[in-house]
Parts: structure tokens; C-alpha cells; sequence
């Protein structure tokens, strides 16, 4: 999980509505902009757009390659009126990336210069693109060999009944993990990494100086070389962005160019080369709607193009209303962590979460994400606890679920692993275990036909589509 240093000013801050201090601009502005604006200087800001086309409408769409098209469209018919102005050609402004899949475009720019860019009447949002710093798990130390053939987390989950059952192991799905990297030689990972980006730095094969990603990885994709079997799908390919630098830093910027890149990342939207799913073990303190647009954006996009957006719930628990973001999304697929008697782990970050004066419970459902034993960068192994190692195994349950039902829709999985969970706190879906922990053996039966339920659209397809 992770937070900034300017989050704490941020959430504090109001939203300028129409006319700033000194300014008339259309766009709606976080306080940290509007201070900078005040002051001579330069800064980088991340500027997204009103959407020129209606996203529901999407679905109707024939292919996901024209899903993509239309979503690059409607970016280009933002972008082309901040052209018109000629502000990219001012020598004071310097266009550092262009985002369609949050519908946005990252400046550096004068100050003076943002105070006629932010006039624009296309302009939904700008913030300043600050710096985030990774949280590290709530625990973390060295695991010896286990004596078991199966980690606690696989066996309460039945990962280990379904693969003697079924044979399932995540063959032929893609899973992407946008974390701090992967050791690609570890014993349990070799050869499992299909693709691979770094946008924390400049590595052009995979490194992981922190051991987060490695760990989460881990428990997605992992095997059994040190003779226990740590990975919920060890046939799985993974797609590893590394948006968390040696130090544990990044920014919101690296983090949009890390979530586009597994939207498309090989640039060609005839190709279809995006994961089935991503699995995100980090998050932040909820913002104002606003400040979460482009980000919100890309969950939704990577929604329409079929990619479940798996994310940790956060670590702020145990009061109510602690939900990090993006996790805390009404269209994000949210897990919580338990631990080995399926009780809540006392850190998981509890709902509900609140966005345009709606109420939404949180998170959806809850995993193992206490003191799991994983990957090591290194070849060894330790253990982790944090809803970060919740997440990757609902990311590796999915993979599961889609070797068996290829054809699955992201709500169709998120709705299955809801309704065939253990519901282990109040009634129903509640703000702690979400709908309740994860169980792989129900899921994998209904799909087959052991259970006398079908498998049906949610209110994920009325809610969260939206």
C-alpha cells in the first residue's frame, strides 16, 4: 500500500469551483494547484478531460479492439482544442504523456501558461502530479520451509481440493501486477514473466530491490521448488509493471502510465494483448470525488476492455470508513484479508466509502492476508501480512475461474466469487469480510454444475458499469 506526501493537503483541501483567487477558469482545481498558480514557477499537473463519448454505451461495441479505438477517439477530440490553443507549442510547456485510457494528458508547464490552459471549457480536473510513497506490509519477516505441501491460504480457499479435483492451475490466462517488480529468476517465477515495463526506472529486465512485488507474485503465480506450493494459478502468465522505484517512490503520473500500459502494451489495439485481470496490492486515503478522476477512469476502462481491477482494501482498519482508493471504487473489485481462523486481520480497511452522495459497502470480499508466505527476491521466501497479500489471491482465483470459463465477463467472476464465498460476518455483504471470504471450491462448482444455482450478471452490471 502506499501514500503521499501531499495527500494529507490534498484531502484537506476543498475543491475550487468556476472562478479560482486569481483565475476563471472552467476546470475544477485541487488546493495544492491553486497555491502554485498564486506563486511564479512551473509545475507538473495531470489534466483530464470530460469524456466525449458516453461510456455505457461501450459494451455495444463489436470488439475490444474498437472499444479501444473509441476510447482513443474520444482522448484525441480532447486533446485537439488544447492543440488549437497552441499552448503545446509554447515554449513553457512540455507535454510529458498522453493517457486515453484515463482521458488525460501530463504538463509541465508555467505557471502563467496553466492559468489559460485550466480556462479550457473540456476540462474536467487538473491536480498536481505528486509523490507517493510505498507503505510497507503490516508485517514482514523471513519464512523458513514449510512442512506442508500447501500454504494455509491456498487450503482454506480449497485451491489445493479443485487442482486434485479439476486440475486447474490458471493455464492460458493472463495475469498483469503493478507493483515494485519481480526477482524473474526466482525458482517459483522463472519463466512465468511474458511481459515486462519498468516505470519507476529504466531496467529492462525484471528487478524487485523491495520484495513486495516479488511476494504478491508469488501467491498469484507461484509453484512449489522449496516443496510447497505457494501459488493459487502456477501456470498463469504474468504482465509485471513496476511502478515502485528502489526507494519505495513513484508518483500518481507513473502510476497512470503503468495502468495504461496493461490497457494495451504493445500499443496496437488489432493485437488484444491486454491481461485477463491486474492484480493491485496499493492504494491510497480516499479523496474527493474529483481528485480521483483519472484514476476512476482507468478502472473504468479497464473494465470495458474485460480486465477484472482487482485492488487491496488498505490497511487503515479497524474503524469503519478507513476504505484506500482505488480500492474503495463502487467499480473496483475490492478484497479484504483474514487470517488463518477466517477472522477479520484487525489492519483490513473497513466501509462504507461514500462517492456522489452514494453510499457503497466495502470491500467486495476477503482473502488470506495474514502472515502468507510467498516469494523472496533471492530464491528464498518470507512472510507478509497486509490486504496486499489478500489481493493476489483473489487475482489468482480469477485466473482459476477463467481456465475454466474463458468466456466469463468481469462481472459475471466478481459475482461468482461474491455469492459462492463463506459468509463469515453480519448477514450479507458487510464492511468487513465484504460479501465473505473467498471460496474456490463453490466457485468451481457452480461453474461445472455440482451447484443448483447459475451463474448471472450482479448489481456490479447495474452499479458498477455505470
Amino acid at each position: 500500500m502506499n501514500s503521499s506526501k501531499l495527500l494529507k493537503s490534498l484531502a484537506l483541501s476543498s475543491i475550487i469551483l468556476g472562478a479560482g483567487a486569481q483565475l476563471t477558469q472552467a476546470a475544477e482545481i485541487g488546493e495544492g494547484l491553486q497555491e502554485a498558480l498564486n506563486s511564479e514557477g512551473k509545475s507538473t499537473v495531470i489534466i483530464t478531460f470530460k469524456d466525449k463519448m458516453n461510456r455505457n454505451k461501450l459494451a455495444k461495441k463489436s470488439s475490444k479492439a474498437e472499444i479501444q479505438r473509441t476510447l482513443m477517439a474520444s482522448y484525441e477530440a480532447s486533446i485537439r482544442e488544447f492543440r488549437s490553443q497552441k499552448m503545446s507549442k509554447r515554449s513553457d510547456v512540455k507535454v510529458l504523456d498522453h493517457n486515453w485510457v484515463a482521458n488525460s494528458v501530463v504538463l509541465e508547464a508555467s505557471h502563467s501558461s496553466l492559468q489559460e490552459i485550466l480556462k479550457h471549457p473540456e476540462i474536467e480536473h487538473a491536480t498536481l502530479d505528486y509523490e507517493i510513497q510505498f507503505e510497507e506490509p503490516v508485517e514482514q519477516y523471513k519464512g523458513e520451509t514449510l512442512n506442508t505441501k500447501w500454504t494455509y491460504g491456498l487450503q482454506k480457499m480449497g485451491v489445493d481440493d479443485v487442482y486434485h479435483r479439476w486440475g486447474y492451475t490458471g493455464k492460458g490466462v493472463k495475469v498483469g501486477v503493478l507493483d515494485t517488480g519481480i526477482d524473474p529468476n526466482h525458482p517459483d517465477l522463472k519463466g512465468k514473466i511474458i511481459a515486462w515495463k519498468d516505470f519507476a526506472g529504466n531496467a529492462a529486465t525484471g528487478k524487485d530491490a523491495h520484495g513486495h512485488g516479488t511476494h504478491c507474485a508469488g501467491t498469484i503465480a507461484g509453484g512449489d521448488s522449496s516443496g510447497t506450493r505457494i501459488g493459487v494459478a502456477p501456470d498463469a502468465k504474468l504482465y509485471i509493471g513496476r511502478i515502485f522505484g528502489d526507494s519505495g517512490a513513484t508518483s500518481k503520473s507513473k502510476i497512470l502510465k503503468g495502468m495504461k500500459w496493461m490497457a494495451d502494451p504493445d500499443g496496437n489495439p488489432d493485437t488484444n494483448d491486454q491481461p485477463d485481470l491486474v492484480s493491485n496490492s496499493w492504494g491510497g486515503p480516499a479523496l474527493p470525488y474529483l481528485l480521483e478522476r483519472s484514476t476512476w477512469k482507468v478502472v473504468k476502462t479497464w473494465r470495458s476492455l474485460g480486465i477484472v481491477p482487482v485492488f487491496a482494501a488498505g490497511n487503515s482498519g479497524s474503524n469503519e470508513g478507513t476504505m484506500s482508493t482505488p480500492g474503495g471504487y463502487p467499480h473496483s473489485f475490492a478484497v479484504g484479508a483474514t487470517d488463518s481462523d477466517d477472522k477479520i486481520a484487525y489492519f483490513s480497511s473497513r466501509g462504507p466509502i461514500k462517492w456522489s452522495f452514494k453510499t457503497y459497502i466495502k470491500p467486495d470480499i476477503s482473502a488470506p492476508g495474514v502472515q502468507v508466505y510467498s516469494a523472496k527476491p533471492g530464491g528464498s521466501y518470507q512472510y507478509m501480512s497486509g490486504t496486499s497479500m489478500a489481493t493476489p489471491h483473489v487475482a489468482g482465483l480469477i485466473a482459476i475461474l477463467l481456465e475454466a470459463k474463458p468466456n466469463l465477463s468481469v462481472s459475471q467472476i466478481e459475482s461468482l466469487l461474491m455469492s459462492t464465498s463463506l459468509d463469515l460476518g453480519e448477514s450479507g455483504k458487510d464492511n468487513s469480510f465484504g460479501q465473505g471470504r473467498a471460496d474456490l471450491v463453490k466457485a468451481v462448482e457452480r461453474l461445472s454444475g455440482k451447484s443448483t444455482q447459475d451463474t448471472k450478471e450482479s448489481i456490479f452490471e447495474a452499479v458498477y458499469e455505470k
